[in-house]
C-alpha cells in the first residue's frame, strides 16, 4: 500500500496533472465558444479533459428541461467541456437531455462519455446503439463498464461478453475510449485490473469515489489510485460529497436499514466548507472530477471553487482527513461494500 507521498512521486514520473499542477501559471484556454476551465491529461496518448466534468444523473433529474436546457449553456459559457452520463440514468432521461441541449449543438467542442452497466455482451450492444442514437452522434468520446459490484460480477461479465463488446466498440471508432466505473469496493476495482493484466489489456480510463472520507474506510484512495497511475490510467473522481450523504441527505445508494435521521451532517458538524471538499479531490493526482448539480447555483458553486483554486499541502489535507475520520464508514459511504 502506497502513502500519498508515494503516488505524487509516481504522478510526477507519468506526468500525470495532479498534486503538482500549478493552476496559478496555467495559460488561459479558449475554444470558439469562449474561455476553458483548466485541462488535465487523461489518457496516455495526452488527450486532455476540463479538471471539472458535469455529472449526468442530476442532470436528468430535472423536472423542468428548460433547467437542463440552462444548465448546459451555463457550463459551457463557463468553460466546463467533460460531459458525464450514463445509458440507464432517469430510465435514458439524461442522455435524452444532453442528446437535446448539448450534442447537436456543441459535438465538436466537447468531450462525450457515457457508460453501460450490461451484463451481457448482447445487452452492452443494444446499450451502445441507443445512447449513440439518444445522444444524437456517431461516436463516444469515452464509453465506460458501469458499476462493476463484486470480484464475480466482474468474471460474469468478461465471461458474458461485455468487454469484447467494449473492445470492439473501439476497434471500429464507435468510441474513442473505454474504461470502467466501480464504486462498491477497492478490491472489486483491483480484481478488474488484474483480470485486464492476465489478457494483456489496459483500458483507458476508471471513475471512482474519492473523497476526504474515503482514506478512513474501504479506501479507493489508498488502495486503487496508486495502481491507476503505475498504469497510466486516467482517474475519474465521484462522490466528492459522497452523493450528497454528507449533508445529510439520503441518496439513491441508501439502504433501507439506514434512516434517515441516522446519516450526519458532516458539512455542518465538522466546520468543513463545500469548497474544501472539492479542492481536496483536485490536489489529488485526478484527471477531472466529476459533480452532479441539482440546479445552476450548485453549478455555478461547483465551477467557481474550481476558477478560484486553492492549492492544499499535504498538512491541510491530513487536517482534513482527521477532522472527519469520525464519520467514515457505511452510514455515509452507503454506496461501499465491505469485500473480503
Amino acid at each position: 500500500m502506497k502513502s500519498r507521498r508515494d503516488f505524487i512521486k509516481t504522478s510526477a514520473v507519468l506526468g500525470v496533472a495532479g498534486l503538482l499542477h500549478q493552476w496559478a501559471s496555467a495559460l488561459p484556454l479558449t475554444d470558439n465558444h469562449g474561455n476553458i476551465l483548466p485541462l488535465r491529461r487523461l489518457t496516455r496518448n495526452g488527450e486532455k479533459v476540463t479538471a471539472f466534468c458535469l455529472g449526468g444523473w442530476h442532470l436528468g433529474n430535472a423536472d423542468n428541461p428548460a433547467v437542463a436546457e440552462k444548465m448546459v449553456e451555463m457550463s459551457m459559457d463557463m468553460g466546463v467541456r467533460f460531459y458525464d452520463t450514463a445509458r440507464t440514468y432517469r430510465s435514458g432521461g439524461s442522455e435524452e437531455l444532453l442528446g437535446r441541449f448539448l450534442v447537436p449543438k456543441y459535438r465538436d467542442q466537447i468531450f462525450l462519455m457515457t457508460k453501460s452497466p450490461a451484463k451481457t455482451g448482447d445487452e452492452a450492444k443494444k446499450h451502445l446503439e441507443l445512447s449513440l442514437k439518444t445522444l444524437k452522434t456517431d461516436r463516444l468520446d469515452l464509453w465506460q463498464i458501469h458499476t462493476i459490484n463484486t470480484p464475480e460480477d466482474v468474471d460474469q461479465r468478461i465471461e458474458n461478453g461485455v468487454l469484447d463488446v467494449f473492445l470492439e466498440a473501439k476497434e471500429k471508432g464507435l468510441t474513442r475510449y473505454i474504461g470502467f466505473t466501480g464504486h462498491r469496493s477497492p478490491v472489486t476495482n483491483l480484481h478488474f485490473l488484474k483480470q485486464l493484466e492476465e489478457r494483456g489489456l489496459e483500458l483507458d480510463t476508471c471513475q471512482m469515489p474519492l473523497n476526504v472520507l474515503d482514506p478512513g474506510f474501504e479506501s479507493f484512495q489508498k488502495n486503487v489510485l496508486p495502481v491507476l497511475l503505475e498504469k497510466e490510467y486516467g482517474v475519474i473522481a465521484m462522490k466528492t460529497m459522497s452523493g450528497g450523504s454528507m449533508i445529510g441527505r439520503r441518496i439513491d445508494t441508501t439502504p433501507e436499514w439506514i434512516k434517515t435521521e441516522m446519516i450526519p451532517d458532516v458539512v455542518k458538524e465538522t466546520g468543513i466548507s463545500l469548497a474544501e471538499l472539492h479542492q481536496y479531490v483536485y490536489a489529488l493526482p485526478v484527471s477531472s472530477l466529476v459533480s452532479g448539480c441539482n440546479d445552476p447555483e450548485q453549478l455555478e458553486h461547483n465551477v467557481r471553487v474550481l476558477q478560484n483554486f486553492k492549492k492544499l499541502s499535504e498538512s491541510d489535507m491530513q487536517r482534513l482527513e482527521e477532522l472527519v475520520k469520525p464519520f467514515a464508514g457505511l452510514i455515509v459511504e452507503n454506496y461501499k461494500r465491505i469485500l473480503s
